[in-house]
């Protein structure tokens, strides 16, 4: 069901690039609490790396189907600030995203049926004067306070049918074969995989091996089953492929990088 109109103090979570060092972060939330005092605004992350909007898209993707029901997204990833892309605002099954028009969400709609998308275009709620290199600040965290206390959806802009969409690399299959890459490094360096568990084993097929830049890496069932140094593959708790070494950095160990073809071989069960 889409939230209920009328459903007052929603959640805000932030998404962003900015860090901690600096008072970006910090200056989206006084913005919010200025507007909305009763805000209740939490972090998915702000240790996105910068400008990278496919990351931010894949962050988002895996913490989504968690969010509360209701919830506003502010998601501030935004190489284009101050140009002539779109400020937007999205109402979804779940709750809400705002941010810009870049495609930070083209992996959470891919799994949305329905969706209303309007461009934030009324300055009333914006904070002024607007600065032409952040509207995470004056556009997007006060948009977000502002809906998270009223319905203020339809008033933000008028309505948009077509948004910019990122395109991401798909799962090649064969007959014995799958391969996919490398999309997403964790501060573990654990390097995670496009390669589902659905793809795996919605085939009727085992995997025998599972080889990434000429490297086997033995399927296991969680970290600490692997030998310290050695690769091996798990099952994330996105229900990804995961490329890890128990107690170590995978990435740095073996040189692993968003990019990086990943290929299973296969046999029949």
């Amino acid at each position: 069901m889409v939230p209920t109109e009328g459903k007052m103090n929603r959640p805000i979570a932030l998404l962003t690039d900015f860090g901690t060092k600096d008072h970006y972060a910090g200056s989206l939330k006084a913005v919010i609490y200025s507007i909305n005092p009763k805000a209740q605004v939490f972090d998915i992350t702000h240790e996105l790396r910068p400008q990278n909007v496919r990351e931010g898209a894949f962050v988002l993707n895996a913490v989504y189907p968690f969010l509360p029901k209701g919830t506003i997204v502010a998601a501030v990833v935004d190489p284009g600030v101050g140009s002539e892309r779109q400020a937007i605002a999205i109402k979804t099954s779940r709750g809400f995203l705002i941010g810009p028009n870049n495609g930070i969400f083209s992996m959470v709609l891919r799994h949305e049926k329905k969706y209303e998308v309007r461009a934030i275009t009324n300055d009333r709620y914006f904070l002024k004067p607007v600065s032409s290199t952040f509207h995470g600040r004056d556009i997007f965290s006060p948009s977000a306070a502002h809906l998270s206390k009223k319905d203020v959806f339809r008033s933000f802009g008028p309505q948009i049918k077509r948004i910019h969409q990122i395109d991401f690399a798909q799962v090649k299959t064969s007959a014995k074969t799958l391969q996919g890459e490398i999309v997403y490094v964790d501060r573990f360096g654990n390097a995670f995989t496009n390669i589902s568990k659905s793809h795996v084993y919605g085939t009727g097929k085992h995997p025998i091996s599972v080889e990434v830049k000429k490297k086997r890496a033995p399927v296991k069932p969680f970290f600490s089953a692997g030998r310290k140094g050695s690769l091996i593959a798990v099952w994330n708790s996105s229900d990804l492929l995961e490329l890890a070494v128990r107690e170590d950095s995978a990435a740095k160990l073996y040189g692993l990088k968003i990019g990086d073809p990943v290929l299973i071989r296969m046999q029949n069960v």
